[in-house]
């Protein structure tokens, strides 16, 4: 450790102080330290020039010339004089090597003790670091190792929600995944909407929680908020601080090329809301939107005698069957479903021409069936209370009556 002084004031008070200390003691008891045989000065350089350097070599030479100079003339000597004098120059000689050497060592040395110290701080420094970031590290691999021992999102329960979704009926496919939704991320008012055409709008597929939280029918604006997040990064979005009466988290559903449904969560666990839990939520609603596609193209190739010739109408003991699924899922998902017809009897159209009247008013889950027997057209609104079911019907019948038809 090398004594170290950064106030430039201290350092001339020493010198100073110390001088003067000297000189008062010559003079109090008459020492007459000039006329020593090993001149006691040289001393009092040697320490300033150690001390301080080069600056204390200079500062304290200059002191010692003015005492010396300060003695010659108090003792009533020609100051000039002594400058002819070898004996006198000698020592004046002396002392200014002796400065200049002493300070010059102790100059560099401590600029290699400033440089030593410094690389010292500095490894001190990189090794504190290194301490933070292997504590950190071994935080993260504690964290690490247990969430692959408590995660439910292991590779086994990976799998097992990738065969429960493998399903071949779409609307299972949608009923499983809005339960492990649940049951993996403690999601509660859940639901699965169809987004039409325009973007502007939701339409109820199914709904686990409260209607008032998740409406038949959410108006929503795609260009911006949640949901422009949603629609531009084709991933689940999260409501921000400033959002309000949005969804807490929407999560897109794709297929054919493009987002068609989207899951609407009102109510999640706080501690799901992490990357690792998101980007697990993402690959599963993936792998949904793959596992409907193929569903409605298995179901379109097992129904396809089930329909009407040139038409998606359903004959009537198919439709039959669709209403008795749509009945399950009300009795063990409380789903709401509704049944309306049409009565044709007389219509000036084909089946053909009538089902590309009312399909611009209709929804593209709901599905159409028709009575030979009564000539009546059967609707199945699912997901639909039976409140909307009239207004469906007062629409339809509407168009309808504007392309030329007329209602018994």
């Amino acid at each position: 450790m090398i004594y170290t002084q950064h106030r430039q004031g201290i350092k001339w008070i020493e010198m100073i102080v110390s001088i003067l200390i000297i000189g008062t003691l010559d003079y109090m008891f008459n020492l007459s330290i000039l006329k020593w045989t090993i001149d006691p000065l040289i001393f009092y350089i040697l320490l300033f020039s150690l001390r301080y350097g080069l600056l204390g070599a200079f500062a304290s030479f200059l002191f010692t010339m003015i005492y010396h100079l300060s003695s010659l003339a108090w003792a009533g000597e020609d100051v000039l004089l002594f400058v002819y004098d070898r004996g006198e120059l000698s020592w004046i000689i002396l002392h200014f090597l002796v400065a200049i050497s002493c300070g010059m060592f102790s100059t560099s040395f401590q600029e290699r003790y400033l440089s030593l110290r410094l690389r010292h701080e500095e490894v001190a420094e990189e090794n504190e670091r290194l301490r933070d970031t292997l504590e950190k590290l071994r935080v993260a691999q504690e964290a690490m190792r247990n969430k692959v021992l408590e995660s439910n999102h292991t590779l086994t329960n990976i799998y097992r929600i990738g065969t429960e979704l493998d399903q071949s009926v779409a609307d299972i496919v949608r009923d499983k995944l809005l339960q492990i939704l649940q049951d993996s991320f403690d999601a509660k008012e859940i639901a699965i909407y169809h987004v039409d055409a325009s973007r502007r709008t939701l339409r109820l597929h199914i709904r686990f929680g409260d209607k008032e939280l998740l409406p038949q029918t959410m108006f929503i604006d795609p260009e911006q908020g949640i949901y422009q997040r949603m629609f531009q990064k084709q991933a689940i979005a999260i409501r921000t601080i400033d959002e309000t009466d949005v969804p807490l988290l929407i999560a897109p559903i794709r297929y054919d090329g493009r987002i068609q449904e989207v899951v609407v969560i009102q109510s999640i666990a706080f501690e799901r809301l992490t990357n690792y839990e998101m980007h697990v939520m993402q690959l599963i609603v993936d792998w949904t939107g793959s596992r409907i596609e193929k569903a409605m193209l298995m179901e379109w190739i097992e129904t396809r005698h089930e329909l009407i010739e040139g038409t998606r109408i359903f004959k009537r003991e198919h439709f039959e069957e669709k209403v008795k699924y749509q009945e399950y899922r009300r009795e063990h998902y409380g789903q709401p479903y509704s049944l309306v017809q049409l009565d044709i009897r007389n219509t000036p159209f084909s089946l053909i021409e009538l089902e590309l009247i009312l399909r611009q008013s209709m929804r593209e889950i709901d599905l159409i069936g028709f009575d030979e027997n009564t000539e009546h057209l059967q609707f199945l609104l699912p997901g639909t209370p039976q409140e909307h079911a009239n207004r469906f019907l007062e629409r339809i019948k509407a168009v309808y009556v504007q392309k030329g038809g007329s209602v018994q």
